[in-house]
C-alpha cells in the first residue's frame, strides 16, 4: 500500500460527471449546506453543523487528519457547475495491514441520481489499482438503506451486523459491515 501516493494524489480523479479534489477551507459554504441538512445527518456519527464555524472546524480537522495520514477526503464536484456536492474518502487508514474504511456524504438534493455510486467506483478503483489497498471496509446504520445499497452496488460483501456499535444521535445503533478485498476487486464484474 503506497501511503505516499495516497496522501499526495489530491487531484486528477474524475468520472463523466464528477471530479474530485482535496477539501479545503474555501469549501465551507457549500459543505455547510450539506452538513447542516437534517436529512444528511440523520445516520451520521457527527452532529449536524449549526453554524458555519462548525464547518470551518471540520474542514480544518480534515486537513490535519490528511497531514497525520489517518484519513483522506476528496470533495465531490459537479463538472457541469463546479459546485461541491459532497465528499468521499477513507478513514482509519492502516498501512501495516493495508486497509482503510470508505465513507461518503452527499447533499440531499442530489440523492437518487447515482452520484455516490459513480464516485465510489472511481475511488475504489484508485485505491485498489493505484494505491494497493488490500482490504476496503465500509459500514452504515442498519436503518440507512441508501448507504448500504451503494456499498452493494460497489461490489462490497456484507459481512455482518455490528450490534450497537456506534452511538448516533444519542442512541446505540447497529451497523452493517461491508468489505472488499483486492481479490474481490480483481474479479468484479461492474468495472
Amino acid at each position: 500500500m503506497d501511503l505516499d501516493y495516497l496522501f499526495t494524489r489530491t487531484s486528477g480523479l474524475e468520472t463523466d460527471r464528477l471530479f474530485f479534489r482535496a477539501l479545503t477551507a474555501e469549501d465551507a459554504d457549500d459543505y455547510f449546506l450539506l452538513a447542516s441538512d437534517p436529512k444528511v445527518t440523520t445516520h451520521t456519527i457527527w452532529p449536524r453543523h449549526e453554524r458555519l464555524s462548525d464547518t470551518h472546524t471540520y474542514l480544518k480537522r480534515v486537513e490535519e487528519q490528511n497531514v497525520l495520514r489517518h484519513s483522506y477526503h476528496w470533495g465531490i464536484v459537479l463538472k457541469s457547475s463546479g459546485r461541491l456536492i459532497g465528499r468521499i474518502g477513507i478513514i482509519n487508514v492502516d498501512g501495516d495491514h493495508e486497509k482503510a474504511e470508505l465513507g461518503y456524504a452527499l447533499a440531499s438534493e442530489f440523492w437518487g441520481q447515482g452520484f455516490i455510486t459513480e464516485a465510489g467506483r472511481r475511488v475504489v478503483s484508485f485505491l485498489f489499482t493505484e494505491v494497493g489497498v488490500h482490504r476496503l471496509e465500509a459500514r452504515c446504520s442498519e436503518h440507512n438503506p441508501g448507504s448500504y445499497r451503494v456499498m452493494e452496488k460497489l461490489g462490497m460483501t456484507f459481512e455482518g451486523l455490528l450490534r450497537e456499535q456506534l452511538r448516533i444521535q444519542g442512541y446505540f445503533v447497529n451497523q452493517r459491515m461491508y468489505a472488499m478485498l483486492q481479490s474481490d476487486y480483481n474479479n468484479a464484474s461492474y468495472r
